[in-house]
């Protein structure tokens, strides 16, 4: 992600912190300026700004003005949290939490292609089973998920064959039950609560996993 204004991002820690968990807050713009040392107007102003950046989004319900912070607001918040914890050299390894559910059958076809593999065994060391094992995020670990979403990872870049475009992806290197794999994601974000994994391995036969089976995948951002 590029670099924000670091008055956004205080801005918007400020009115997560209000937030709390609720998806919604009534904030008027003086409560937000006592909060900031600012005053109502520049508040005010800094409010708009930051819709106009698609960081926040507002309703007006009962005269009073509810506040909301978007996913790319969110995206913000996490990917400040990344930086600092690289810069503090804390432990980046997530421990994130799913069931297995069964995809598309689109997997197998972009694993498939040369340019991917050519790339995934340059830089995550091994070639992919043709296929990929999908996994639903626990919601309470949306917020790892986030984390990974908004960290540079591995670049895997994108090509043009003759009929189509196959977009850049980013993967992460990681182990579920002790055997190799990366979760790999578009590098332009999608906001969905489905991870999916690549290995070496044909996951579901080696731990003998179904659908619904418990997932605990330990990947490195």
């Amino acid at each position: 992600m590029n670099s924000i204004d670091p008055d956004d991002y205080w801005t918007l820690k400020t009115i997560k912190r209000i937030m709390g968990k609720s998806p919604w807050v009534s904030l008027s713009s003086r409560e937000l300026g006592e909060k900031l040392s600012v005053s109502q107007q520049s508040a005010s102003r800094i409010i708009l700004k930051l819709i106009d950046k698609g960081f926040l989004q507002r309703k007006i319900q009962d005269r009073r003005q509810n506040i909301s912070i978007t996913d790319a607001g969110l995206d913000v918040l996490f990917s400040e949290m990344n930086d600092l914890a690289s810069v503090l050299e804390i432990d980046r390894t997530l421990e994130i939490h799913g069931n297995v559910i069964s995809g598309l059958g689109e997997g197998r076809y972009y694993i498939s292609r040369k340019s991917y593999i050519i790339q995934f065994q340059e830089k995550l060391g091994f070639i992919p089973y043709l296929g990929t094992l999908n996994i639903r995020i626990d919601p309470e670990n949306e917020g790892k998920l986030r984390r990974l979403r908004n960290s540079t990872g591995i670049h895997i870049e994108g090509f043009v064959t003759d009929d189509r475009t196959f977009g850049a992806v980013k993967a992460f290197s990681g182990s579920i039950g002790g055997l190799e794999c990366a979760a790999i994601l578009p590098e332009r974000s999608v906001y969905s609560d489905v991870l999916e994994i690549i290995s070496p391995f044909y996951l579901r036969e080696k731990l003998k996993l179904t659908d619904g089976s418990r997932i605990n995948l330990a990947v490195k951002i």
